[in-house]
């Protein structure tokens, strides 16, 4: 009995031990998706970025760090390596994306964070068939370049199992 609550503590502690160093290496970038589940995603398709669509903060503290072509940029690297190109005129999808910024101010603790969609809708029925969302504290002391490879971190991580697998 004593052995195996020995090894049960042990194998707990490893398990922590783990997850702290996860969690050490971790950017701090979240990601999630979501998708129509009836909907047939081909292994190559074409795509209009839908600049309607697109929303940005009106926050110039933001608008001066150009992130929407950061973002236009990183998706557009990310869904070509998956077989999925932007184009000029007719295409199979629209993309766009919708960047929005909380900020908390407190005694304690101050903050913002970034939350970024990418929307893919279906050109001939306009029904959205893919969501990809990323959260992340924003930086605002970074260099050009770190931002642009933060961004790609988060698209890349969004458009991990993209195109979704419809078993």
């Amino acid at each position: 009995m004593h052995h195996r609550l020995h090894r049960a503590l042990t194998l707990a502690l490893l398990i922590v031990f783990g997850l702290q160093l996860a969690g050490c290496a971790s950017d701090g970038i979240e990601t999630s998706t979501t998708f129509d589940p009836l909907h047939p995603f081909s292994a190559q398709a074409t795509y209009v970025w839908d600049e309607r669509g697109n929303r940005l903060p009106k926050d110039p503290r933001i608008q001066q760090l150009e992130l929407g072509p950061l973002i236009t940029e990183a998706a557009n690297t990310e869904f070509s390596t998956r077989g999925y190109r932007p184009v000029e005129g007719a295409a199979n999808y629209k993309l766009s994306f919708d960047l929005a910024v909380h900020s908390w101010i407190g005694a304690d603790n101050s903050r913002s964070i970034g939350s970024l969609s990418l929307i893919l809708t279906e050109q001939a029925s306009n029904h959205r068939v893919w969501l990809g969302y990323a959260r992340a504290d924003v930086h605002v002391g970074l260099s050009v370049e770190e931002r642009r490879e933060r961004m790609r971190r988060a698209v890349e991580r969004m458009l991990a199992k993209f195109p979704p697998s419809q078993r």
